[in-house]
């Protein structure tokens, strides 16, 4: 194995992303299992006692499966940069991400400084998952392994253009004052949607592929 740190670290960022995964189906199922076992007592949303707990139940086990492949995370950005410089930057802005979270969250009365850090959230999301296609890319220079670097980079450009193709549906419904619910609302969310989804399920196989390269 050329690089135990490398394959180490991918190999976390990677089970980080399917508990993360996970965490997103809980939290959809939920979704459903409270709107399907719910009535309305006027403009008041009624949950049975039984629904309500379990309800809690699956909500403190999707924050605890979330803070797993959040500390999962580091710790394998940490491994990785010891073999490839471009994870120190996705370590880099990770760390910047958390930094954001933290001031929306101590100073949460301002709107704007709310939005505004959720803006740098993001940002430093895109860059960190960039640079670690990057890192990945990188080692798939030296084995080489051209069809897990040709993977990594489609997945890195599907990255940076969903982020550019949400930003823009994000404007045009900011700019023409687009109502939440309406027609033309419903189209831009799902096509983000559709774009978000494709643009993980890549990276997803970009960081397994980049994981059986580097076990070698």
């Amino acid at each position: 194995m050329r690089y135990p740190n490398a394959f180490s670290g991918v190999k976390k960022i990677w089970l980080a992303e399917i508990l993360m995964l996970f965490a997103a189906v809980l939290s959809i199922v939920l979704i459903f299992v409270v709107a399907a076992n719910s009535t309305m007592n006027g403009e008041e949303l009624v949950v049975s006692d039984s629904i309500t707990t379990a309800a809690g139940a699956i909500t403190i086990g999707t924050a605890l499966i979330v803070l797993v492949a959040f500390v999962l995370n580091l710790i394998g950005l940490i491994n990785a940069r010891k073999d490839e410089s471009s994870f120190s930057n996705a370590l880099l802005f990770t760390l910047l991400g958390i930094a954001a979270g933290i001031v929306s969250a101590v100073w949460n009365g301002s709107t704007r400084l709310v939005k505004s850090m959720e803006v740098v959230t993001t940002l430093c999301n895109l860059f960190a998952s960039y640079y670690v296609l990057t890192g990945i890319a990188n080692l798939a220079d030296t084995y080489p392994d051209a069809s897990t670097k040709a993977i990594v980079l489609k997945s890195r450009k599907l990255l940076v253009y969903t982020f550019c193709m949400t930003a823009v549906f994000k404007c045009i419904i900011t700019i023409f004052n687009v109502q939440e619910g309406s027609t033309s609302y419903t189209i831009y969310g799902i096509i983000a949607l559709v774009l978000e989804i494709a643009s993980y399920i890549l990276y997803l196989l970009a960081l397994s592929r980049g994981k059986k390269m580097l076990s070698k």
